[in-house]
């Protein structure tokens, strides 16, 4: 077997189906859709596990039918790849929506990155790490404790804000803006907490 020939093959798989880092579209809850360019929420294939895999199976001599194998997985083979269970992030509106299975569980306001001081949150389509209660968040000048934390990318991630006497508008333009997380009211942060598990999409523009 040519080794080289089935690496590309492998690569030319990767190309085709691997959807992380590749733009996506989005019909907001508001009606317009949107594209979704950067993130690395998405299918993508393990080329080196792939090929090992494959060889394999071309030398057992056997008829086989599997998924490839892959160093990331996302929810669908669909049009979309994060299927009908997501976070939807609205910086804008400073409103983000939970769907899960195609239902609307959560929809809140929230208080995202504090633009005057460049702490903007990140946009694209991410997925959560991990989720976990009683956490302490710490950055350069502070540490503060949450009840629900759900990081999702570079360190950003949703979570209750007790200190926070509202939610929405403009308040994350100014001085009540965060460090570039998602600020939520608790009851809100306790909803999302117990909906969503860590490999979730979180979608955010």
């Amino acid at each position: 077997v040519d080794e080289e020939a089935v690496l590309d093959y492998v690569k030319g798989l990767a190309k085709t189906y691997n959807t992380a880092y590749k733009p996506k579209t989005l019909k907001t809850s508001y009606g317009p859709e949107v594209t979704i360019s950067n993130g690395a929420y998405g299918w993508k294939i393990d080329t080196e596990g792939e090929e090992a895999q494959l060889l394999e199976d071309i030398k057992s001599g056997k008829s086989v039918e599997r998924e490839p194998v892959y160093s990331q997985t996302a929810n669908s083979h669909g049009e979309n790849d994060y299927g009908n269970s997501y976070v939807e992030i609205n910086l804008t509106s400073q409103h983000l929506f939970v769907y899960k299975n195609g239902s609307l569980v959560v929809d809140s306001d929230f208080v995202s990155g504090n633009l005057s001081k460049g702490h903007g949150s990140p946009t694209g389509a991410f997925s959560v790490t991990y989720t976990t209660t009683d956490a302490v968040l710490r950055g350069e000048d502070y540490a503060t404790p949450v009840k629900y934390w759900m990081p999702f990318v570079y360190g950003q991630g949703l979570h209750d804000a007790s200190w926070q006497s509202a939610f929405g508008g403009n308040r994350y333009k100014t001085g009540h803006g965060s460090h570039g997380c998602i600020n939520l009211p608790e009851d809100q942060a306790a909803l999302i907490y117990n909906t969503i598990d860590g490999g979730y999409p979180i979608i955010i523009y």
